[in-house]
């Protein structure tokens, strides 16, 4: 895997490669602005990548339908792969909605 991409979303201030955990933090920004659309595109490439942050964030957009169409199916599928890639937050998020379906009898 590449370990750096072109930034080719016009976000880049030098027009330089940046990591892929540049983009990721790059994207964070982007949501804390509520500018999903953009932070959704970066976040998507790096999923591709298997980046499993990106993964992660991703799946809170697809969960609460911000910069992509609400998907809960999607949203598991990725929060499943994050943390198979053994990031943490998505094995705790994966932990709760297991233990919320228990108790719905589910």
């Amino acid at each position: 895997m590449r370990t750096s991409w072109r930034t080719f979303f016009g976000f880049a201030e030098d027009n330089t490669d940046e990591t892929y955990p540049q983009a990721v933090r790059r994207a964070k920004r982007l949501l804390q602005q509520e500018n999903y659309e953009d932070a959704c595109r970066i976040l998507k490439y790096a999923e591709r990548q298997r980046h499993a942050e990106a993964m992660y964030l991703l799946a809170w957009c697809f969960w609460y339908g911000r910069g992509v169409r609400e998907d809960a199916g999607k949203a598991m599928r990725l929060w499943k792969m994050s943390a198979s890639l053994s990031f943490e937050p998505a094995a705790e998020r994966m932990h709760e909605i297991k233990k919320t379906k228990g108790r719905c009898g589910t």
